[in-house]
């Protein structure tokens, strides 16, 4: 059955990434992919910042930052994602994807999907103006900065569940996102979660998510505004919604170049 949002689609590339991790047994198997998310070559190569001017960023109760999280695969972000914009419709939000595809009978433009043309969807990606973006079944699927611009504009805050090679584009836009890296406990926690969560809880799967949350905050760990380590999704969703109602109410400090964008 083919997937009738992004986040469907994410979510079965998770199921699928996890049948086969716990099929079979080696971490360096490669793994087929139903959802690739891809980047343009001005955004791939990362740029570690030795020093960066910031500015003090005082929240207004007309613009809500981006909440966008990050982290290795299967470590709760979608559960916590789901949780955040079922929590309050109102306040949270997620952007709607735009997709080359042909609409169906019981989808609306702007509401499930903005449907563009192929030709139109391939420009746009050239000129940089999708967060992410991938390919299934030869149709393109991806989340534009401009589906995030219009709910900030709704001031409703956008949540978004992203590689982190998307941060560099994210950062160097007018969005002021705040960026929270999910980060895997311990391998014995990590198990436990697992089990609650009904997922594969083999020890090379284990390890593999550890290295892989590891290596995320190695290379991308200078765009992170916080670090949640999900020992427990309760906990882990408390703590995040603590974080965005902080955010509305204190002010922080951000790049100096953002305080100059309009």
């Amino acid at each position: 059955m083919k997937p009738s949002t992004l986040e469907e689609a994410e979510s079965a590339l998770d199921r699928k990434k996890h049948t086969m991790l716990c099929a079979k047994r080696g971490s360096k198997k490669k793994k087929k992919v139903l959802y690739n998310a891809h980047y343009s070559e001005d955004f791939d190569a990362e740029e570690m910042v030795n020093y960066e001017r910031v500015a003090l960023f005082f929240p207004k109760p007309s613009h809500r930052r981006p909440l966008v999280m990050v982290g290795p695969h299967s470590i709760g972000r979608h559960e916590l994602r789901r949780r955040l914009l079922e929590s309050n419709k109102e306040r949270f939000a997620a952007a709607v994807p735009h997709t080359s595809r042909s609409r169906r009978d019981d989808e609306t433009d702007g509401v499930h999907y903005h449907f563009v043309a192929r030709h139109a969807f391939e420009a746009d990606i050239v000129l940089h103006r999708f967060v992410e973006h991938g390919e299934y079944e030869k149709q393109y699927y991806g989340t534009s900065l401009s589906s995030i611009r219009q709910l900030v504009r709704e001031v409703k805050t956008c949540v978004l569940n992203l590689m982190p090679q998307a941060l560099k584009l994210l950062k160097a836009s007018d969005l002021k996102p705040y960026v929270i890296f999910i980060a895997p406990p311990c391998i014995e926690k990590l198990k436990i979660l697992r089990q609650k969560m009904g997922m594969c809880t083999k020890d090379d799967d284990l390890r593999f998510t550890i290295e892989e949350g590891r290596q995320i905050e190695e290379n991308f760990g200078h765009y992170f505004d916080k670090v949640i380590v999900n020992s427990d999704i309760n906990r882990a969703y408390a703590e995040t919604l603590r974080e965005m109602e902080r955010i509305e109410l204190e002010p922080q400090w951000v790049p100096y170049v953002w305080m100059h964008r309009s």
